[in-house]
C-alpha cells in the first residue's frame, strides 16, 4: 500500500514539473529568437562583434538610456566610443530598437 502511495506521489510531482517546464519553455524560446534576429540583422548592417551576449547587453542599454530620457543624439557618441563607426552605432541604436524597445522607434524614425 505505501508503494503505491510513493509512486502516485512520485507521478503527480513529475506531472506539476512537466506542466512548469511547459508553461516557461515558449517565453525563453521567443526570447532567444529575439537575439538571434537582432544578431543576423546588426551582422547584415556590417556590425561586427565577437561576444553576441555582450552586443546584446548593449541594445538593452540603448532601450534602457531612451527609458530613462536620453536622446539619440546623445546615445550616439556612447556607441561611437566603442569599435562601432558612427554609421554601424546608427544602425545598431536602430536595431535594438527595433528588437527590444520598438515603442522607441519613434525617437529615431520620426
Amino acid at each position: 500500500m505505501f508503494a503505491r502511495h510513493d509512486i502516485a506521489a512520485k507521478l503527480v510531482g513529475t506531472a506539476i514539473a512537466v506542466a512548469a517546464v511547459g508553461l516557461t519553455a515558449p517565453g525563453s524560446a521567443a526570447a532567444d529568437a529575439t537575439d538571434d534576429a537582432f544578431l543576423r540583422k546588426v551582422s547584415a548592417d556590417g556590425v561586427g562583434f565577437a561576444n553576441p551576449p555582450e552586443l546584446i547587453d548593449k541594445a538593452e542599454v540603448v532601450c534602457a538610456a531612451f527609458s530613462g530620457g536620453l536622446s539619440p543624439a546623445r546615445m550616439h557618441p556612447t556607441l561611437d566610443d566603442s569599435a562601432m563607426t558612427p554609421r554601424q552605432a546608427a544602425l545598431f541604436m536602430a536595431d535594438a530598437v527595433q528588437a527590444y524597445c520598438p515603442n522607441y522607434a519613434d525617437l529615431l524614425f520620426s
